[in-house]
């Protein structure tokens, strides 16, 4: 949780140094070297202990549960994106996670007639026996959760909500009494801490996770701008089938629709198109290959699905904390930059010089620069980590790098 939470090490850098040192624990340690052989400018602010604590007690007063990445209840499709949260919270029924999923998403401002549709599908795709996902917005998204909650619950369907603030924050403000229904019977999900009021920035966060838990995602009305195409986009790039619901060509809330079908997503306009389509996806068995590539020897199967578990983590942080004394403060550590002059850990720096020349500040993908380097995988993977770390290059989604310009 610390090195999740420390500044400026995402997703994808998270699962690099898990790779590459086995646990967080380790690559903690590690990373002062890395920063200071790396001659970087980038501050890596580590998470203190008593913040972990805290975020713990805090998700423990709201009842949500930490889903880690790696554990047995951890999404299998979620796993498989290359950005996958290193961990998130839920509420309610997280038996749900474990459920083939679609994502239902849409504008804010919809039709009438739009979250009539929404409610259509939603309604037969969880008596068909599929949970959906959206985002528990206004319009389309409130649309999903609310048909979903009266569905038939013999058919094993449901719904998730994914949160751009903190698991325990309701927003919009309206939708309260509808949270509170989502929290009994369908789960709600979130990977910021509890209490975090959501900003702009995090919506294109959240979004990946809803295409990240489904087969597909479904837009069903959009403007050209809507954050509903970024879902779309996200799921096309992480492999998974994207519907788009046609609409009139006078309608700007169509406009998004009718773009993605004329760029080949699947025209929908009724949930069997949906089911036809998902039967075949569910068969895909490489969706669900390797992807929990970590050590996780520091905790057995039966541990990880104890429940008590929650509040042997806070004790095992604090009892870390007790004794560690003067060798690992509480307070957050700044990793300069400016620590030493040595060449990059385990690489040589002619090596790190040779990949940033090949990086300009437009996207390349990782196999590419591989094959233009021809410098074996392993080395390129530790190259990146610690330029990245620097500051000196940034991912992108689809498996892509790039250089950041000073």
């Amino acid at each position: 949780m610390r090195l999740a939470r420390s500044s400026n090490i995402g997703p994808i850098t998270f699962r690099k140094l898990l790779d590459r040192f086995g646990t967080a624990r380790d690559a903690i340690e590690q990373l002062p070297d890395i920063i200071a052989k790396t001659k970087g400018f980038r501050k890596i602010v580590l998470a203190s202990r008593n913040d972990t604590v805290l975020e713990i007690e805090l998700a423990q007063k709201c009842g949500a549960k930490p889903v880690i990445w790696g554990d047995p209840e951890y999404p299998a499709l979620l796993a498989r994106i290359e950005d996958a949260p290193p961990y998130f919270y839920a509420v309610g029924r997280v038996e749900l996670l474990a459920r083939p999923a679609i994502g239902l998403v849409g504008a804010r401002n919809a039709s009438a007639n739009g979250c009539g549709f929404a409610r259509k599908l939603s309604h037969s795709l969880c008596d068909a026996g599929y949970v959906v996902v959206s985002g528990m917005a206004r319009g389309i998204d409130g649309a999903v959760h609310e048909a979903a909650l009266t569905a038939d619950p013999k058919a094993n369907g449901g719904t998730i909500a994914v949160l751009g603030g903190g698991v325990d924050v309701i927003y919009p403000r309206e939708h309260r009494d509808l949270y509170g229904k989502l929290c009994e019977q369908g789960c709600v999900i979130s990977e910021m801490p509890p209490g975090l009021q959501p900003q702009a920035r995090h919506f294109p966060r959240r979004n990946r996770i809803i295409s990240g838990l489904s087969y597909g995602t479904v837009v069903i009305e959009a403007g050209r701008n809507s954050g509903s195409l970024i879902t779309a986009r996200f799921a096309g790039e992480q492999g998974r089938d994207v519907f788009a619901v046609p609409g009139s060509p006078t309608d700007p809330r169509a406009a998004g629709p009718n773009s993605l079908i004329r760029d080949g997503a699947i025209l929908c306009d009724s949930a069997d198109v949906i089911l036809d389509a998902l039967r075949d996806a569910t068969q895909n068995t490489h969706l669900f290959e390797d992807f929990h590539q970590f050590n996780t020897n520091a905790h057995s199967p039966e541990a990880n699905s104890d429940p008590a578990r929650y509040d042997d983590i806070a004790q095992s942080i604090v009892q870390d904390a007790e004794n560690s004394g003067s060798k690992e403060p509480s307070q957050s550590i700044e990793i300069d930059s400016e620590l030493g002059d040595l060449s990059p850990i385990d690489t040589d720096a002619d090596q790190s010089g040779k990949v940033l020349d090949l990086l300009s500040t437009t996207p390349l993908l990782i196999d590419d620069l591989i094959r233009a380097s021809e410098l074996p995988a392993n080395s390129i993977s530790s190259i990146l980590i610690e330029l990245e770390l620097a500051g000196r290059v940034e991912r992108h989604p689809g498996n892509r790098v790039s250089r950041i310009a000073k």
